[in-house]
């Protein structure tokens, strides 16, 4: 998940669900101030366990449930301990809340593995609730053992959910690449033949993802799958498929293209991609081809498999396919005629189309891209361009360098960022460590992030490589000797292990005692690397500052209302649920922070990513929140806070295309998308939202 960053800007003012902070109440408050306390001791993380772990004394009451919630969330060696006591607590209800908070302590960065017996030892007298929240703990707490315990849950479980819950885990531990056994693996083909509708989705999953290649009746489960009712459980299929590369794959993604579901085709192109050998391009061009001319005739807008085909056949070096040229002529007169709501579309395909036809000749910058994205015109050639010179079209590696040199300096800090993306493959060819000097020097977060990424990926590995220059590891340890922020302070480390010397261990070990748990991660990894030895987990040296927003109670349910260029898109928001990140959506929409912010990511098939006001990926609010996951899962059109590590979110935020059960209980999901989400689902890479507003509807009334 690409991740938010930080650009300072002042909301003043105390609001409904937005009030100035407080010092933190005692338990004993009692009441109605039981959630905002409780709220307050999670924010403050370490040094709030402690009244945590005094709630949690109360049963099974709401406060105590909540208090069991935090504690996982917080994940440090006091909450842990309580948790592992409350897994043997008498009431069932503790001790379900006990297991999902390890999960989420797992997912957040703590180390749950020595749980995974203790909760497995509860499994013979467990009731269908407790096995369901033990099998889904096991998704983060579990280690080697967990493929076969919960292999043995499939087959061995009657219920439904739990039987799901097990495949999905299955899958998940194949994307951590754990192997699964031919047990497992016969598990999760009866159950993709079994023929229920969610059973046979968990068990696609489960194969999709499945780690190593073999077992061919998983193969052929998958190659069944492809012609079930559930779109999300073909498009996975399409998927395991390509990944698998067996006999079958090349047919059934070209089948794939005619899907009538959008996100199937996408699948289908990704797949193609995936297997990239001459007969899947050429297959992906024939159909992109007959798309491109079905949309000029018949005047519908293309869509993201269109967007996601062209981008996979320009990010590769193969030959120009035929008619890319007369092609290109034909977008770009679509674009003149095209309508508001496709010119942005329209304009992508035409340069796009450019940079395959500019293959058959002497392609040389700068290339020309349609016109009529108006001011974003020149940004959208641009970092196309960088990256077609990272592909490396356009001339020598020293003429490449020279432009991206140019580029470098450029003004938008998108611009520089991409360029330094590219310089990063010509650091051997081409006298480059200059740009990546300036780069860490910069002030966007977005360019000495990508600069510190690409000196970590130049001096990593065995291979002997030149010492850097010294300029560029000044430029390192003083970036990083001031840099607090998570994910670029992560980014820094990185880099500092490699090529630091003494200097960049001690910036390192004065970063372990943070009060962010993302700088202290990155800081013990450098320190490990850099240093030989471990400094295990240490205590941030005071507690994070909570919030400038503090949630308060709210009568009534709280949408979040987005008017985009693709229409209408209604959120309800779920305090109950992310208390302090749904008071900063209220108090940042309220002050006009969203309006005319722009939709800088978008991966079809996943996620719409919103909510940065340098559109870099990079930017936010001018604070950081503490991370609020919970058990809720993130299917189509959840609304979640995207972030770069624990207590590292702020205002950019992700609406999702399709299910992700990889995103569960990682990350903090604020609502799900109540009206508009076909608008949701359409938005590119550059819409805007016009205006964002808060209403607060009127309870629904209970049955």
């Amino acid at each position: 998940m690409e991740v938010p960053r930080r650009v300072h800007i002042i909301v003043g003012g105390c609001a409904l669900l937005v009030a100035c902070a407080r010092p933190p109440a005692s338990p004993s408050a009692g009441g109605e101030d039981e959630a905002p306390a409780i709220a307050r001791a999670e924010a403050r993380r370490e040094a709030g366990s402690a009244e945590l772990v005094a709630y949690t004394r109360g049963g099974t009451s709401a406060a105590s449930l909540t208090a069991i919630r935090g504690l996982g969330r917080t994940g440090d060696a006091r909450s842990l301990a309580r948790l592992g006591e409350l897994l043997a607590a008498p009431e069932e209800a503790a001790r379900v809340a006990a297991m999902e908070a390890l999960a989420l302590a797992g997912a957040l960065g703590s180390d749950v593995s020595a749980y995974e017996a203790t909760l497995w030892q509860r499994w013979p007298q467990a009731s269908s609730r407790e096995r369901l929240a033990i099998v889904k703990a096991t998704w983060r707490v579990g280690a080697a053992t967990a493929a076969a315990r919960l292999g043995a849950a499939l087959v061995e479980t009657e219920t439904p959910e739990v039987r799901a819950a097990a495949a999905i885990g299955l899958g998940l531990l194949g994307r951590r690449e754990l192997a699964l056994d031919d047990a497992a693996r016969d598990g999760l083909v009866a159950m993709v033949a079994g023929g229920e509708q969610h059973l046979v989705y968990a068990g696609v999953y489960g194969l999709a993802h499945a780690h190593g290649a073999g077992h061919d009746a998983g193969e052929a489960a998958l190659q069944g799958a492809v012609g079930v009712l559930d779109p999300d459980a073909r498009a996975l299929a399409l998927k395991g498929l390509a990944r698998r590369r067996g006999t079958g794959a090349l047919a059934a993604l070209r089948a794939g293209l005619d899907d009538p579901e959008p996100w199937v085709r996408v699948a289908a192109a990704r797949g193609l991609g995936e297997l990239g050998d001459a007969a899947a391009t050429a297959a992906l061009w024939d159909w992109l081809r007959v798309e491109l001319e079905r949309d000029i005739v018949d005047g519908t807008g293309p869509g993201h498999p269109v967007l996601e085909a062209m981008s996979i056949l320009t990010s590769g070096k193969a030959s120009p396919p035929p008619g890319a040229a007369e092609a290109h002529a034909r977008a770009e007169a679509r674009v003149a005629a095209a309508g508001p709501a496709s010119q942005r579309v329209q304009a992508r395909l035409a340069c796009g189309l450019a940079a395959l036809a500019g293959r058959a000749a002497e392609w040389r910058p700068p290339l020309r891209c349609a016109e009529a994205l108006g001011p974003a015109a020149e940004l959208e050639r641009l970092t196309f361009e960088t990256g077609l010179i990272e592909q490396g079209y356009g001339g020598s590696a020293e003429a490449r360098g020279a432009r991206l040199a140019t580029l470098a300096g450029h003004a938008d800090a998108r611009v520089r960022a991409a360029a330094l993306a590219a310089a990063a493959e010509l650091w051997e060819e081409a006298p480059v460590e200059g740009l990546f000097e300036a780069g860490l020097r910069d002030s966007s977060p977005a360019v000495a992030g990508t600069a510190a990424e690409a000196v970590q990926g130049r001096f990593a590995g065995p291979a002997p490589r030149p010492a850097p220059g010294q300029g560029l590891v000044d430029a390192l340890v003083q970036r990083a000797a001031g840099e607090r922020d998570g994910e670029l302070f992560a980014g820094l480390a990185g880099a500092l292990a490699k090529v630091g010397g003494a200097r960049g261990l001690q910036v390192c070990r004065d970063a372990l005692g943070d009060a962010n748990a993302t700088v202290r991660a990155a800081a013990r990894a450098c320190v490990k690397t850099a240093g030989g030895e471990d400094p295990g987990i240490t205590e941030p040296s005071a507690p994070p500052p909570l919030p400038p927003h503090e949630p308060q109670p709210v009568q009534g349910q709280l949408m979040w209302l987005l008017h985009t260029e693709r229409g209408r898109v209604d959120i309800a928001l779920e305090p109950a649920a992310a208390p302090w990140h749904v008071a900063a959506i209220v108090a940042l929409t309220r002050a006009g922070f969203y309006d005319g912010l722009g939709f800088h990511r978008v991966v079809p098939g996943y996620v719409v990513q919103g909510g940065d006001p340098g559109g870099t990926g990079w930017g936010g609010p001018g604070f950081t929140l503490p991370s609020e996951p919970g058990e809720a899962p993130f299917a189509s059109g959840a609304v979640g806070i995207a972030d770069a590590g624990k207590d590292t979110g702020g205002s950019q935020f992700f609406i999702m295309h399709a299910p992700a059960p990889h995103l569960d209980g990682r990350y903090t999901r604020i609502g799900e998308v109540r009206h508009g989400l076909a608008a949701a689902l359409a938005l590119v890479v550059g819409d805007r939202i016009h205006k964002a507003e808060i209403v607060i509807a009127p309870q629904r009334p209970g049955p």
